[in-house]
């Protein structure tokens, strides 16, 4: 006799299929319903001998059913949100695993000998501070003092998803968030695009003899994302 096994918050469900469930079309057994009204935690499988006919206005049962369909679980796991972007990965770069650059990264990229460069996109609402914030900080990170307005208003600029982006490239030790020490000898390059409604980065960081040899895979990488159509 095969046991079917259903799942509600806080319960066990278990009943007995091959007495009950017999002529799926015109009966059922009064199984979830019943067994879900009961206060008491059901610890051991029991059989389930009573039945009912159903109404001709019910919805019908289906008779492939599945025990979470039928035990009324319908909570299913999400499948993930489809990235919006397409982009064209550089010969001997990889994708990060899922969920190891943090939540804000659209697109995750690793490379070098030991995967020690990455590049990673991300986006931000609105202004997210502005770009001197921003670019300032990325210079923080390189133990640099941040730049002067004429600095900035100097810095060159790169086409990036059909418009203007400002174009940064930094020599110092990175230290990024959480990391207890810099390292040194790094290289960063960088791109900021503001946009009325979020802005968007692109972020290459690794050692400086690393990033250089990479500098036109960066190009690469940037030149080829857009928006999936």
């Amino acid at each position: 006799m095969t046991k079917v096994t259903g799942r509600e918050p806080g319960r066990n469900v278990q009943q007995s299929r091959g007495s009950v469930l017999t002529g799926m079309g015109m009966s059922m057994g009064i199984s979830a319903g019943l067994l879900l009204s009961s206060c008491e935690r059901l610890t051991e499988s029991m059989e389930i001998k009573e039945s009912r006919v159903i109404s001709e206005h019910a919805i019908m049962p289906k008779a492939e059913a599945t025990s979470a369909e039928r035990f009324f679980d319908t909570q299913q796991a999400q499948p993930p949100a489809e990235n919006p972007l397409a982009w064209i990965t550089p010969e001997g770069w990889t994708e990060a695993p899922a969920g190891s650059g943090g939540g804000m990264r659209l697109i995750d990229l690793r490379f070098g000998p030991n995967q020690e460069g990455e590049c990673y996109l991300s986006i931000m609402p609105g202004q997210a501070g502005g770009l001197a914030a921003n670019v300032n900080r990325w210079r923080t990170q390189m133990g640099l003092p941040p730049y002067s307005e004429a600095e900035l208003a100097a810095l060159p600029k790169k086409t990036f998803v059909g418009r203007d982006a400002t174009f940064v490239a930094f020599d110092g030790d990175f230290k990024g968030v959480g990391a207890e020490a810099a390292a040194t000898g790094f290289r960063m390059l960088g791109l900021v695009q503001e946009a009325p409604e979020f802005t968007l980065f692109v972020k290459l960081t690794g050692p400086k003899d690393l990033v250089v040899k990479n500098e036109a895979a960066f190009d690469q990488f940037a030149s080829s994302i857009s928006l999936k159509r």
